[in-house]
């Protein structure tokens, strides 16, 4: 049994949602929803690993070896039933990096790559940074859930100038968790139009009870790289690590020759020792965080049907990331975002970052203690109230 009903105090540490939080709320006392770290300290059996490794005190050179490829493989196979080749493997130093690298060896400046917004905003500047134009395949909000447009996509991915696309899967800000028949569809447009496909697959851990992940490589092995982490699962990403696989050969000699050319090459030495003591003695940890996210977003989804009606927000299939339709306010997202942070004590993430169909919308980070989320519900009822008036 763990306890998920305290944060630690984060202020003072570098930490991104903390100690660069907007005026007010920075120095509140409250947890700003933004940045998707969650605000729970990290399995007792991974602290442990790393001190371990700090009293080794040589933090030299470090590679996948076979204890590390051991445990990443165990659990994707008992997690996923996925049966992963060490072979496949190619390290780098985090998703959002593998995406611009995947961009760079698999298309040419002036080429187009494919994304389905809203998404996760550093898709368009893996696409734009690298000199590639965007081609968006919007999803599509039925009645409060998110699909994927079929007809669209077969049709943008015809065309001959997009190599590749980026697969939000599960999807952020969404919350969408893809049926294996969803991704079997996007697998045959891909092979029919010879786009290759990047599944960052780094919520694949974050499933609430009702849903199953289904890898991308399950589908089409030959046609695609997939992107996984430790950092969203165990709260790990401060120690840039992550696990891409690229099962195709000559795939793969082109995602690490772009990999080697970016500086790639180490696993970071306490990622080492953080990772394999995660996969190797922490689902236990991990079944009572999802409890812990499921049993939050459901405390908000009957507060704001009781009580904040003119919100929508959208069933979480997976991710710790709740999205909500904030529009019926009639605020752009920048005025919203003022209006919470001085009226609620409130910083959450505005849709309009994840794209133009994310306009209206807000993504809270619900990977918090209940009380904190109680809190900032409470704080954003008052807060609204005074514009119905």
């Amino acid at each position: 049994m763990y306890d998920f009903t305290k944060s630690s105090d984060r202020s003072n540490t570098g930490a991104i949602k903390h100690d660069f939080a907007p005026e007010p709320v920075k120095g509140s006392g409250f947890i700003p929803m933004t940045v998707a770290d969650t605000e729970f300290p990290a399995p007792p059996a991974v602290n442990e690993a790393v001190k371990r490794a700090a009293d080794h005190g040589c933090y030299g050179y470090t590679y996948a070896d076979k204890a590390y490829m051991d445990a990443v493989a165990g659990w994707q196979k008992r997690r996923h039933s996925w049966d992963i080749d060490p072979d496949w493997y190619v390290v780098t130093n985090g998703v959002v990096q593998a995406l611009g690298i995947a961009v760079r060896a698999f298309t040419e400046k002036g080429d187009s790559v494919l994304l389905q917004s809203p998404v996760y905003f550093p898709f368009y500047g893996a696409i734009e940074d690298n000199g590639r134009v965007i081609v968006d395949s919007p999803l599509v909000n039925v009645n409060g859930r998110y699909e994927m447009d079929f007809s669209d996509l077969e049709e943008k991915c015809a065309r001959p100038e997009v190599k590749l696309m980026l697969l939000c899967s599960p999807h952020n800000p969404i919350g969408r968790v893809w049926t294996e028949d969803e991704l079997k569809k996007v697998a045959g447009i891909a092979r029919r139009h010879g786009v290759t496909v990047v599944s960052d697959e780094i919520h694949n851990d974050l499933i609430m009870p009702g849903y199953g992940h289904t890898v991308f490589a399950t589908i089409d092995p030959d046609n695609c790289i997939v992107c996984t982490a430790v950092s969203k699962t165990f709260n790990l990403a401060g120690l840039s690590c992550s696990n891409i696989f690229v099962p195709n050969a000559e795939l793969r000699e082109k995602f690490k020759k772009e990999a080697h050319t970016s500086g790639c090459g180490c696993v970071p030495y306490i990622a080492r020792f953080a990772t394999i003591a995660a996969y190797n003695e922490c689902e236990d940890w991990l079944t009572e965080l999802i409890a812990v996210i499921d049993g939050n977003f459901r405390f908000m989804k009957r507060f704001i049907a009781e009580r904040l009606p003119r919100l929508v927000l959208t069933e979480l299939e997976g991710t710790y990331l709740a999205w909500i339709d904030a529009r019926a306010y009639g605020m752009d997202h920048e005025a919203m975002s003022k209006f919470l942070a001085e009226n609620a004590l409130i910083a959450d993430n505005d849709g309009a970052m994840f794209g133009k169909n994310g306009e209206g919308f807000r993504r809270w980070n619900i990977a918090v203690p209940r009380s904190e989320l109680e809190g900032a519900l409470v704080r954003l009822e008052k807060a609204l109230k005074t514009l119905e008036k």
